[in-house]
């Protein structure tokens, strides 16, 4: 069989890929991504990075978006729209896949209206509890929806939607994990700081601010995205390690991005996180049970980032942050307030099952519109 990827949810597709390869060899999968993951800053994507790592082929594109546009880019976006959808169709064409397996968003439109038009299979996979309007969008023209939440039923039009749950990449599950190298022997006592793989303004900005009081009691690694037009995080923060004391310096990583093997090792001996609140790593923090102090994003469709939020919260295990009230002395507050409870928060999240083996589910929804 021969699968096309595409979406800009990356995580769920990479532990789509990492299975077929490991439980279906002969599969071949072809993968349709960004090279920018913000196009108007020229921030560069990690998805050709983590590809091509895994060998398989990735061939870039350039969609249009519809929402969040101001009202000159939506004129322009209607007006190149069919030329991207050509475009999409041309490559389907010289390609030839079994099927399109989708991972939602604005990347993921032109790849569904071509491949209907084509006749070619269509499966749609939903990350969060809210969907949003790109793939509710595509989910009417999906032979099958995926979804990771019962909730998530009432933004169907159509009853052809399974409960899969959300793809998980399996480097979680490793042990004996090997520490990375530019930590040494001796730190401990990690702070493991995340802003998705664009990197968060949010969460940079406030990081700048309480970085001191963090690094006299921890070790802080702190993932803050790849340099855009507009700001090179990775160049202002390393000025701002500099500046450190010594025994500081050495407590304080910068990380771009992070390889699934050292996220995973962080994830396992991190003493809680500060983070977004996407839907894979909601995911991806309960099922290694690490607490963790939430900044959803606001202004996400139907509050996407809030809800996932509250899921882990709700479970015992999240300090919830409204970004409208972010301000450094409640955010250190809340800091302690982790430090007294996260190892209960820690017991609260072992006691339940997050982890569903979408994967397989998700693979036999590709086999059945196959072979329909």
């Amino acid at each position: 069989m021969k699968i096309f990827l595409t979406g800009a949810h990356l995580t769920p597709a990479l532990a789509m890929i990492d299975y077929v390869q490991a439980r279906h060899p002969k599969d071949q999968l072809v993968f349709l991504g960004r090279l920018y993951s913000q196009e108007r800053l020229k921030q560069k994507a990690v998805e050709e990075l983590e590809i091509k790592k895994r060998g398989v082929k990735f061939i870039p594109f350039e969609a249009v978006r519809f929402v969040n546009s101001s009202f000159f880019d939506l004129l322009l976006a209607l007006f190149t729209f069919p030329n991207t959808v050509k475009r999409a169709r041309q490559i389907l064409s010289k390609e030839r896949p079994d099927a399109l397996l989708s991972f939602g968003s604005y990347l993921a439109v032109p790849f569904t209206l071509a491949a209907k038009s084509l006749k070619i299979p269509i499966v749609t996979h939903e990350q969060t509890i809210a969907m949003g309007k790109a793939n509710q969008f595509i989910a009417n023209l999906a032979d099958k929806v995926a979804i990771s939440f019962p909730q998530t039923r009432q933004y169907l039009k159509k009853d052809n939607y399974y409960l899969t749950g959300n793809p998980v990449r399996q480097s979680l599950f490793k042990k004996n994990l090997k520490r990375p190298d530019y930590l040494g022997n001796k730190l401990e006592n990690f702070i493991l700081v995340m802003g998705g793989n664009q990197g968060s303004f949010v969460i940079n900005n406030l990081l700048k601010l309480v970085l001191q009081d963090l690094l006299e009691n921890f070790t802080v690694i702190h993932q803050c995205g790849r340099a855009n037009s507009l700001k090179n995080y990775p160049a202002e923060l390393s000025k701002i390690k500099a500046s450190l004391p010594k025994k500081m310096q050495d407590r304080y990583f910068i990380r771009e991005w992070m390889g699934e093997e050292e996220l995973s090792w962080f994830y396992q001996k991190a003493d809680f996180a500060i983070s977004r609140a996407g839907a894979n790593t909601i995911l991806e923090l309960c099922i290694v049970a690490l607490p963790a102090i939430l900044i959803p994003l606001p202004k996400t469709h139907n509050n996407e980032q809030l809800l996932n939020a509250q899921m882990m919260e709700k479970a015992g295990g999240a300090i919830i942050i409204n970004q409208k009230n972010l301000k450094a002395a409640d955010f250190l507050l809340k800091i302690e307030e982790m430090k007294k409870h996260r190892k209960e928060m820690r017991k609260n999240l072992t006691k339940k099952k997050f982890y569903q083996a979408a994967e397989p589910k998700i693979y036999q929804l590709l086999v059945d519109v196959c072979q329909k």
